[in-house]
Order: C-alpha cells, then sequence, then structure tokens
C-alpha cells in the first residue's frame, strides 16, 4: 500500500505541474461514480490509505484502493484527451519512467503495452505527450 502512495504522490506531481489549463480534477471510482473538483486553490496529501484533496470549496476524501483513475477536464462535464486522441496509435513512441528515466523506444501503444509492467509511465510521440498508469 506503500508502494501505491508514493506512485500517487509522484504522478500527482507530475500531472498538477501539468494543470495550469484546465479548470476541473476528476476522481472515478470503482464503481464508477465521479467528483469533479475545482483546481483552484488545490492541495493533495496521501496518506497511509487516503487522498485528501481540499481546494476552495472544501475537503474531500478518497479511499486509494476504491480509487479507479482521475484526470482533468477543461469544463465542467468534459473530460480532458484521450490518450487515442493524443498519440498516435500506430506511431512510433518512447516510454519514460515518472521520474524522467527513458524506459525504452516502440514502434507502436500495441508493441509498449505488451511490454510495460505496472506502474506509472510518460508515453511520448512527436511532441505530443501523455502520462498513463498501468495496472
Amino acid at each position: 500500500m506503500r508502494k501505491i502512495g508514493m506512485m500517487l504522490a509522484m504522478l500527482v506531481c507530475a500531472v498538477m505541474a501539468q494543470a495550469g489549463e484546465y479548470a476541473y480534477l476528476v476522481f472515478v471510482n470503482q464503481s464508477n461514480d465521479t467528483t469533479a473538483l475545482s483546481v483552484a486553490d488545490m492541495t493533495l496529501k496521501v496518506n497511509e490509505n487516503s487522498l485528501t484533496v481540499t481546494n476552495a470549496e472544501g475537503t474531500v476524501n478518497f479511499t486509494l484502493t476504491e480509487l479507479q483513475f482521475m484526470q482533468f477536464m477543461t469544463e465542467e462535464g468534459q473530460m480532458a484527451q484521450k490518450l487515442s486522441d493524443v498519440l498516435d496509435a500506430n506511431a512510433p513512441i518512447d516510454v519514460y519512467s515518472i521520474l524522467g528515466v527513458k524506459v525504452g523506444h516502440y514502434n507502436s501503444l500495441p508493441d509498449a503495452a505488451g511490454v510495460l509492467g505496472k506502474g506509472s509511465y510518460v508515453i511520448t510521440n512527436g511532441k505530443n505527450s501523455q502520462t498513463i498508469v498501468v495496472r
């Protein structure tokens, strides 16, 4: 559980660095229930098994094992781009760890998907990039 918390903390730091153009961060649990929170004055704190999110509107707690994913939205109800919208699935890609260490170069997303182990990665394809989590 401690590894999950540390990985989430690193991912949150990397993702929040790119949050400037988005108004909301959406949290989706295992039941596909969504919670959209404004990124204005947002702070995230990871405890042993929970994520505490505080913004200008208040505080919300999430159990880490119940979270499926989180994603930025540009406007309420409008999710940020999907991976397939950002990267060409059939073009060559470079894969990096969340800390910026190059993991490998692959001919396509499907080629990389067959090789990558569990973890968080940054996928680049030309000038486009996307952060992913492999479970």
